[in-house]
């Protein structure tokens, strides 16, 4: 692993393709994280809000709001981002606010290339470097970032500007939020995906252009792998079971599921080996969860399952 387990990052990126549980992982990650005692917080990017429907309150866009015990959220929105950014600019925040009312503002902020994903990393950064009373005031953070394409594109957005930027106050704020972004020890990206071809693929070539870009990947995560309590000589067995002329047609339905299931089960572990195999980077695996909504247990399982991972822990489970 290049850099700590990614428990001991204060900044975590969770990346992952539309429909491959991203905002469970980053979920269950920030959870289990304040479960271990750290002052975490859920920052939901994307505008759809899902983490509501696994904790039952909305995050906010104006303060965090604790949603489990040392647990806080928030959501991100470009637009008031960019309202704070230039409020700290111009410093005359009636100004500011008569800008923000305008609609042409709001059409030029979103044609500036990279305004949006700079403004909004730039919170990132501004609450990963809190301070109170001489301590951080979260000890860790975790990303619920954009899908994969715009994810990548939120995370190496400093580095751009930077290279664009000649000098002066956005060059600076660039070259601190770039220091942090690329810290391994400080930063870590999961890339999520499913046992399925085209997740995984896509899961790895996403790896592959974040490494390319020498930017912290510190593990991915399988998500929905099956499981079966039958092996090989199982199977066997119960094709065998199938085929005997004195089966029933409910021992016949019951053997053909277990042999699906086992099937399905063999089919995920080929996946999450292959994408072991070629990623180069610790993989996590998360079953299927039977049940997200608050209070079905079904995240604090994951949760727990994620957080034991020696893709989290570090090589050694501990």
């Amino acid at each position: 692993m290049n850099g700590p387990p990614l428990i001991d990052r204060r900044l975590v990126f969770v990346l992952g393709k539309g429909g491959v549980g991203k905002t469970t992982v980053a979920a269950a990650l920030a959870l289990g994280l304040a479960d271990a005692g750290h002052r975490t917080l859920l920052v939901e990017v994307s505008a759809e809000q899902r983490t509501e429907a696994l904790f039952g309150v909305a995050p906010p866009v104006e303060e965090p709001i604790e949603v489990r015990r040392g647990l806080f959220a928030l959501s991100v929105d470009a637009d008031r981002a960019t309202q704070e950014y230039l409020t700290l600019q111009l410093r005359v925040r009636p100004l500011v606010e008569m800008m923000a009312r305008s609609r042409a503002f709001h059409q030029v902020a979103q044609a500036a290339p990279g305004l949006a994903e700079l403004v909004t990393l730039g919170k990132i950064w501004d609450l990963a470097t809190s301070v109170r009373d001489g301590a951080p005031v979260w000890d860790r953070l975790v990303v619920d970032a954009p899908a994969t394409g715009h994810g990548i594109a939120l995370i190496e957005v400093a580095g751009n500007v930077r290279d664009l930027a000649g000098s002066g106050p956005i060059r600076d704020q660039a070259d601190a939020i770039e220091a942090v972004i690329r810290h391994p020890g400080a930063t870590g990206i999961v890339v999520v995906a499913r046992p399925e071809d085209l997740a995984i693929s896509e899961a790895l070539e996403a790896i592959q252009t974040l490494r390319n870009k020498g930017l912290p990947v510190a593990c991915a995560v399988v998500n929905a792998v099956r499981r079966s309590a039958f092996g090989p000589a199982d199977v066997a067995a119960l094709r065998t079971a199938m085929a005997a002329p004195t089966a029933g047609d409910a021992a016949r339905a019951a053997a053909g599921a277990a042999v699906a299931a086992a099937e399905g089960a063999a089919h995920d572990d080929r996946e999450v080996d292959g994408l072991a195999h070629a990623a180069g980077v610790p993989v996590a695996v998360l079953p299927v969860a039977r049940g997200l909504s608050p209070g079905s247990g079904g995240l604090e399982a994951l949760s727990a399952a994620l957080l034991a991972s020696p893709a989290i822990r570090g090589d050694d489970g501990t």
